[in-house]
């Protein structure tokens, strides 16, 4: 059976400065990678040489996510929303907004998606969003309802074709052991982690999950470079080179070369670990 995993995530970049290592890899093997896009990410931080770039972000923003999605191996699919922004952002109220959305519609598109695609496996953001974002924490609630909802032929029996059960759903997130390595360093550097991001606005003392909590590991150190070179297309983003300064490469690839993940569906009992999110799941 062709083996097909499916990510939605919220923003143009989540998709590589998450998880990008771990689809990287399992596009390199082989797995059918689709990667949904919630937003526009029109609403994002941008580096100065792209602060006279507002009116044209949307699209800045578009072709960059092409281009990472490329490098990655997947196939790209986009919701349509509009970023909401971070927490108190005035485009939190903007009516295209995604926060904004009506939950039933945006919970049809991703049911659609399931039963085109048919994957055994879905990633998305956690409950808290990583960092508490809005549109992280919704794109959660979205495709963890659509996760539970393509396969119940009474739910979106309008939306074809026939339903279907994905096998497994999984949330990103981070350890927080390697959130408080992040925090030292920073420290060193005269950096206050409660005020990180280009805006000042994420606390780093209250992201990362405790790794009880993980269930997952995928070791992505052989595709360190192309989520690196995905990263790099989003240039208005950065990208992805606010860490990097702080160590070596060769470092951070021992260090960082892995995703964690927890499986939201079904359970993992007994405290197991896994190093494949298609293990048992066809």
């Amino acid at each position: 059976m062709k083996r097909t995993l499916l990510a939605v995530l919220a923003h143009p970049d989540d998709e590589s400065f998450g998880p990008g290592g771990t689809l990287a890899r399992y596009a390199a093997e082989g797995t059918a990678v689709h990667i949904a896009i919630a937003t526009d990410g029109v609403a994002g931080s941008v580096v100065e040489a792209y602060k006279d770039k507002r009116e044209q972000l949307a699209a800045v923003r578009e072709k960059e996510l092409e281009a990472a999605v490329a490098v990655l191996g997947g196939t790209l699919h986009n919701l349509g929303y509009r970023d909401s922004g971070y927490i108190n952002d005035p485009a939190n109220n903007h009516p295209q907004a995604f926060i904004q959305a009506d939950e039933t519609e945006a919970v049809g598109k991703v049911v659609r998606l399931i039963r085109e695609l048919q994957p055994q496996v879905i990633l998305t953001h956690d409950e808290t969003g990583g960092y508490f974002h809005p549109d992280h924490i919704m794109c959660c609630k979205i495709t963890t309802a659509a996760f539970h909802a393509a396969g119940d032929a009474t739910q979106y029996p309008d939306i074809g074709p026939a339903p279907f059960q994905p096998k497994r759903l999984f949330y990103t997130t981070m350890p927080n052991r390697w959130v408080k390595i992040m925090i030292l360093l920073m420290r060193l550097r005269g950096k206050d982690p409660t005020r990180w991001g280009r805006n000042g606005d994420i606390d780093m003392t209250r992201v990362g999950a405790d790794p009880s909590q993980i269930t997952t590991t995928i070791d992505y150190r052989d595709y360190w470079d192309v989520k690196l070179a995905a990263s790099a297309q989003h240039t208005s983003q950065g990208g992805g080179t606010s860490f990097s300064r702080m160590m070596p490469g060769w470092l951070q690839k021992q260090l960082f070369g892995r995703d964690s993940f927890i499986r939201a569906y079904p359970l993992l009992r007994n405290g197991r670990r896994e190093k494949d999110l298609f293990e048992s799941a066809g």
